[in-house]
């Protein structure tokens, strides 16, 4: 099973075509949950497409797109997650340690949204039976 990727900003995508009448914007939340729903395909000479799902909307994105979108840190991995905990753990400590009342407060704000971002991505990991 492929680790699915979540959104980390809002954002729009334009899913683009031949014809300009079948070009739409795909919303993106943050929050929003990424699947992988099938094995990406190449399509010459364009390149690999994979086939993706979001909460309410199936649709296929290069893999130019997606690591232009990963780069700017649109969509992250539950490793990303984890190692931005790791991370902000530390600033923190580092923050305390230089009595640094705002940079201390941004940090223990960011560590929220990588925690709930964490338990969104838990929630769909666990068995149904248990």
């Amino acid at each position: 099973m492929v680790q699915p990727l979540i959104v980390t900003k809002n954002f729009n995508h334009l899913s683009q075509s031949a014809y300009s009448q079948l070009e739409k914007y795909i919303p993106f939340k943050k929050f929003e949950l990424i699947h992988v729903t099938a094995a990406p395909h190449y399509v010459d000479p364009i390149g690999w497409f994979v086939p993706l799902a979001s909460d309410q909307y199936q649709f296929q994105l290069s893999s130019h797109k997606i690591d232009e979108y990963y780069e700017l840190g649109y969509f992250k991995t539950y490793d990303d997650l984890v190692l931005e905990k790791n991370y902000l753990h530390f600033k923190i400590d580092q923050a305390l340690d230089h009595f640094s009342h705002i940079q201390f407060l941004e940090k223990v704000q960011e560590l929220k949204e990588v925690d709930q971002m964490l338990g969104i991505m838990d929630e769909i990991s666990k068995p149904i039976a248990q």
